[in-house]
């Protein structure tokens, strides 16, 4: 057993350095002053973000379906390689249409790894017969990215003073050696579907996950409105620190204190779902990280980045617990799409928030942005509990 399993347990450490390097990391903490230093206002920064979200949005489904049908290890390689081509169009690029190209390639990539990289990491463990390890093992994968960034916004600051396009070529390198280990991944045994009419296959996936099996429609409902939320608060973030004053050097340092903490979160997730995994618990640990937002829209001064934080930390708890009741409520066969559909979900109200906001700070005030940010949230949070209140996890 011991030769047999060891070809297959190298995917989750190679998952691990996955996690590290398919990331941001550089450019990240600068990609909205280097978006303004080429002319683009804030709204059109937004749009940016709104056109990657849409992009998601139209291949998050069916990229989990194709990693469902022509498996996980085929579905991240292509994805690590279009996001190498994405980010180095960032690098050579500029103006709002030269931006428009490398974010489109940016979502596709994405598109190809969301959902696929769970679903492998829970195949791979229910293979070797430890799938009571998914917690402990997807928080240390969120663990390992957001450490990641810790230690490359240590950096930023000093690429960035340099050129704020250098961060851009650092990343170039970060997913031209993602696309190179995502070639080693080992393909894990599992269910493949039998059915051959994709798109009637795919219908009966949402229909199971959004309308038959309860837990699965409550948790993906929850996840919409905390992930969409969180997605928000960080592309306001930057916005914030210029508001304040924070020197551009510090960006870095105060991302890295960001990412840390949010990465010790992942990290004990899973000493917290020992407590308790169950949705009353998901929702307590939302109402915290929407009240963040509401903080934040009456706060302008350096310590109110302390919220950030806050908010980070929650949805580094939120997260693996969530995917962790997805996946046992869900079979090999099916699995990535499922999870696909729980960031389709997220990317749509994201998606169809982000241009307003943008445009309230820009027309008003960043305070405005936060306080209809917070506002939404309490909202799609208050309906969500009335769906979900007789549920149990």
């Amino acid at each position: 057993m011991a030769t047999t399993d060891t070809p297959l347990r190298s995917n989750l450490w190679k998952l691990y350095a996955l996690s590290a390097i398919a990331t941001f990391g550089f450019a990240m903490p600068i990609v909205i002053p280097f978006q303004q230093e080429h002319g683009l206002t804030l709204q059109q920064a937004f749009a940016l973000q709104s056109i990657y979200s849409i992009v998601l949005v139209i291949l998050e489904v069916p990229s989990g379906y194709i990693a469902d049908r022509w498996g996980r290890r085929n579905t991240i390689l292509l994805g690590s390689f279009t996001l190498f081509l994405g980010m180095l169009s960032y690098a050579v690029t500029g103006g709002f249409w030269g931006f428009v190209f490398a974010e489109t390639l940016l979502a596709i990539g994405f598109s190809f790894h969301s959902g696929t990289t769970e679903a492998l990491t829970y195949d791979t463990l229910d293979t070797l017969g430890e799938k009571k390890r998914y917690l402990k093992v997807n928080g240390l994968q969120g663990f390992f990215a957001l450490g990641s960034k810790a230690v490359t916004s240590l950096l930023v600051g000093s690429l960035a003073a340099v050129s704020l396009r250098l961060p851009f070529w650092a990343d170039v390198c970060l997913f031209g050696s993602a696309t190179i280990l995502s070639f080693t991944l080992v393909e894990p045994d599992r269910v493949v579907m039998k059915e051959t009419q994709h798109l009637k296959a795919m219908g009966k996936i949402f229909l199971h996950a959004l309308v038959h099996n309860k837990i699965l429609q409550s948790t993906i409902l929850l996840f919409t409105v905390v992930a969409a939320i969180d997605i928000q608060m960080f592309w306001l973030l930057q916005s914030y620190q210029l508001e304040i004053g924070l020197p551009m050097t510090f960006f870095g340092i105060a991302n890295a204190a960001m990412c840390l903490l949010g990465a010790l979160a992942y990290k004990e997730s899973h000493r917290f779902a020992k407590r308790s995994e169950r949705l009353g618990t998901l929702f307590a640990i939302a109402f915290v990280l929407i009240a963040t937002s509401f903080a934040l829209s009456a706060v302008s001064a350096l310590w109110g980045l302390a919220f950030f934080v806050l908010e980070g930390m929650m949805f580094g708890l939120f997260d693996p617990i969530a995917s962790n009741i997805i996946n046992h409520q869900t079979t090999s066969d099916v699995r990535a799409t499922v999870l696909s559909i729980r960031s389709f979900a997220a990317r749509i109200l994201f998606a169809a928030l982000t241009p307003f906001l943008g445009y309230m700070a820009d027309a008003y005030s960043l305070s405005v942005a936060f306080l209809l940010t917070g506002a939404v949230g309490i909202t799609a949070l208050a309906v969500t509990f009335m769906m979900i209140r007789r549920v149990r996890a």
